[in-house]
């Protein structure tokens, strides 16, 4: 006799995979990059993610692919201009038409996924805003930002650490991209552009696996909650990377990929939590993956750990695995009490050495008088001439 019981069942699973995942893109940069990675991942229908560029530069919007619906903002100021890499614009514009931004959270997501450019004029601005509105609205949010090249001038950069600063404590996670990585990505000379798509494409793919991870069913099954339980809390750095391989590679060779990226500064040691998720064919063997969980528990041996697996006939010795980490503890950006700290103790070890020296020679200075003093006690007969 045959029930419907395996059918329920099947469609329970599809629904614990409905999650509703936005990814914004804010100002010319954030919007440059979530058109290259809509193109990266259209394997996944618009029910399940979709994409919105929010900039005040309303040419720049236009020029994007047509499955990215497009939000302009602060024309009243700009009048449907850039801000000229002016973040102070950026920051006004968005403040102005705070009302109006709101709209971008209208429809209901379980995670929003924001993507800027900072340094500039409207990410660096506009998206402490946006992050600001998310945090009131007790949403869901992972930041991803890049930082300026290093011969883009210290200005810049200053800018966009200040507005990390902001940022940090509306998310639940963040990672930093530094453009600077892409120089150690390739020794090949190959165009601005180009060198810009490497991080685009290692991103893309980083977030790829995580997508996978969330919607694919898995024979160890990582959920939703899961997902939740990793970015929980605010002010995390985050960790994302991915390593593909062949199964027939040593664990220490994928792990050296999966636990070193490329495109960011820092690295997973000491993680608070940990989940990891492992898509291979049938012949994946269980001696490989023991290796591969060992040597992520060695690098963050008190985190929580959260583990999946996802078969996929496609694959056969190919192996692809994604992890995504979270840390309370990382500082990105030094933090200016211990810079003041550091200055205050040098001021105060010259400031002893002065009063040393002083105190010697105030000491000198006595002896010598008292010697010139002790001349006139003795005798005059018996004094040198």
């Amino acid at each position: 006799m045959k029930t419907k019981k395996p059918i329920a069942k099947k469609e329970e699973e599809i629904d614990a995979k409905k999650i509703r995942i936005r990814i914004v893109g804010i100002g010319g940069g954030g919007g440059n990059i979530i058109s290259e990675l809509s193109k990266k991942l259209k394997d996944f229908s618009s029910q399940k993610i979709d994409f919105i560029a929010v900039n005040t530069d309303k040419q720049a919007l236009a020029s994007l692919p047509k499955t990215i619906k497009t939000f302009p903002f602060g024309s009243n100021l700009t009048k449907g201009l850039g801000t000229g890499r002016n973040f102070e614009i950026g920051e006004k514009a968005a403040k102005e038409d705070v009302e109006k931004l709101k709209e971008v959270f209208k429809e209901e997501r379980d995670l929003y996924i924001f993507v800027s450019s900072l340094g500039g004029g409207t990410g660096t601005g506009a998206t402490p805003i946006l992050t600001k509105l998310a945090e009131e609205m007790n949403l869901d949010v992972i930041g991803i930002f890049t930082t300026p090249f290093l011969f883009e001038g210290k200005k810049k950069m200053d800018a966009a650490l200040k507005a990390i600063e902001k940022i940090k404590e509306n998310v639940n996670a963040y990672m930093v991209l530094p453009n600077e990585k892409i120089f150690s990505m390739t020794k090949e000379e190959i165009s601005f552009t180009d060198s810009l798509n490497l991080l685009n494409d290692h991103l893309s793919e980083s977030l790829d696996g995580l997508l996978r991870t969330i919607y694919l069913p898995g024979l160890i099954n990582i959920d939703w909650a899961d997902i939740k339980t990793i970015i929980e809390g605010k002010n995390k750095t985050a960790y994302l990377n991915f390593a593909k391989a062949k199964s027939t590679n040593s664990a220490e060779e994928i792990t050296n990929s999966l636990l070193k990226s490329p495109i960011l500064k820092y690295s997973l040691d000491n993680a608070d939590n940990v989940m990891f998720n492992v898509e291979a064919g049938k012949n994946l063997s269980l001696q490989l993956l023991s290796q591969i969980s060992e040597k992520i528990s060695d690098l963050s041996p008190n985190a929580k750990i959260i583990f999946g697996l996802t078969q996929n006939i496609k694959f056969k010795n190919d192996i692809k695995i994604t992890i995504l980490a979270t840390n309370s503890e990382i500082e990105i950006i030094p933090k200016k009490k211990e810079k003041k700290k550091e200055k205050k103790i040098k001021e105060e070890v010259e400031v002893r050495k002065n009063a040393l020296e002083i105190k010697e020679e105030e000491q000198k200075k006595e002896k010598k008088e008292d010697e010139e003093e002790s001349i006139y006690e003795i005798p005059a007969y018996l004094r040198k001439k």
